[in-house]
């Protein structure tokens, strides 16, 4: 089978692309623009060694590869993996679903799609926050004895499908929800007043931000939102024998932790802030002292 035609390029800062390289234990981290279905097309971060483990990483919900990019070196380095970090659909230099595809699996197909393209059997998966949610389903859809997920901070299972169904019927909880997303060290003593300015001034700056059509972040969010039936994703992994770790920040008030996961001290967004790396590395050691299995 013929592969699409991907373009290459050194790997910079979010909108300027190629202007400055960013470097990694295996020298500079380089990017892909991979040609899908539709004519659409999406951005892949290349981290660590040429000969590492082929890894997939996905990033969250509003966020971008760049925030990932000092955990995803630290894995690369421990671990010795080459890691794919794919920006999600409608999110940075990736393309979008269909306007009317506001389904999760929409956005789930087109990165399998692009890791076929790729043409890589990925042996890792690692997805924070809607990145878990789409990691799980790709790992469904890419199944092999040896693939090992690792979430972080997942908007999946079956506390946050309650707390989905919650907002649903109470509609006013989704802006509670959205604020939670926010709560990290810098802010979590502040009063609601403060947390509905910063949610009223995010709505804002994704409404005037140029490099985001406004409809494009709204139909990830629906896509996540309306996906309220995520633990029987999981519970198909563990039929499939696939056995996901999962990480999870215990201050996060927006993912509620599954039963089983590994515990650090952090918020939803505890793998962008300085620490994150090792933290991470961390809570990844007591589960394969050494190496990955």
């Amino acid at each position: 089978m013929l592969l699409p035609r991907i373009s290459s390029r050194s790997a910079g800062p979010a909108g300027s692309a190629g202007t400055r390289p960013m470097t990694d234990a295996a020298g500079p981290a380089s990017s892909l623009t991979v040609p899908v279905s539709r004519g659409r097309r999406m951005h892949v971060t290349l981290v660590g060694p040429v000969d590492g483990r082929p890894t997939v990483a996905l990033h969250g919900l509003g966020g971008r590869t760049e925030q990932n990019l000092p955990a995803l070196t630290a894995l690369s380095q421990r671990y010795g993996l080459r890691i794919y970090a794919i920006d999600l659909p409608n999110h940075g230099r990736s393309g979008t679903v269909g306007l009317l595809h506001f389904r999760v699996r929409h956005f789930s197909a087109l990165i399998t799609e692009t890791v076929r393209a790729l043409g890589i059997e990925p042996t890792v998966l690692v997805g924070h926050s809607f990145g878990g949610q789409l990691a799980a389903l790709m790992a469904a859809d890419l199944a092999g004895a040896e693939l090992q997920p690792i979430f972080i901070n997942p908007a999946l299972g079956a506390p946050w499908d309650s707390k989905l169904r919650r907002c649903w019927r109470q509609p006013w909880r989704f802006l509670r929800l959205v604020q939670e997303l926010g709560y990290d060290d810098s802010n979590v003593d502040r009063n609601e007043l403060y947390h509905a300015g910063r949610l009223l001034q995010s709505i804002l700056d994704m409404l005037l931000d140029r490099e985001l059509r406004p409809y494009r972040r709204l139909q990830a969010t629906l896509a996540l939102l309306l996906s309220c039936r995520t633990a029987a994703i999981l519970d198909d992994l563990n039929l499939r024998g696939i056995r996901p770790v999962i990480v999870q920040g215990m201050l996060d008030r927006s993912t509620p932790a599954n039963d089983g996961v590994h515990l650090v001290d952090g918020f939803h967004s505890w793998l962008h802030e300085a620490d994150g790396p090792r933290a991470l590395l961390a809570a990844l050691d007591r589960v394969f002292p050494g190496k990955l299995p």
